[in-house]
């Protein structure tokens, strides 16, 4: 196995790179989200990891994508118009591809405090809202 490089940015969970993939560990919504991450692949989703099943340690293994994480601040050329109307058209096309996960029923996710837990798309950080 490759060596591993841990990744800024995970605020839940300690999220290592190692390879071309991503590992995580489990966790009791690890279901919704591998359904939810193999809905988007169904649909054409371009924008999301690939769930690529469990590594030998139990974690979640992921496909990288390569980018910036704005823990930070945000990264040089965020708020241009193109940067902006591209991070839109993004958002858009998820939440059109996450109408059918929602209408297919309940599911385990883990919700910041106050979020909302229902809504016709689901959202980053705010599943169904």
């Amino acid at each position: 196995m490759s060596e591993e490089e841990t990744l800024a940015g995970g605020t839940l969970t300690a999220v290592v790179r190692v390879g071309d993939t991503v590992r995580r560990p489990m966790n009791f919504w690890s279901p919704s989200v591998h359904k939810l991450l193999g809905h988007l692949e169904e649909t054409g989703f371009t924008g999301a990891p690939r769930f690529l099943g469990i590594d030998d340690q139990g974690r979640e293994k992921l496909s990288f994508i390569s980018g910036d994480v704005t823990i930070d601040g945000p990264p040089s050329g965020m708020y241009t118009q193109a940067s902006l109307s591209a991070a839109a058209t993004l958002l858009r096309a998820f939440h059109d591809a996450t109408v059918d996960v929602v209408r297919d029923g309940p599911a385990e996710w883990q919700f910041q405090v106050g979020a909302p837990t229902t809504g016709p798309v689901i959202c980053h950080n705010c599943p169904r809202s």
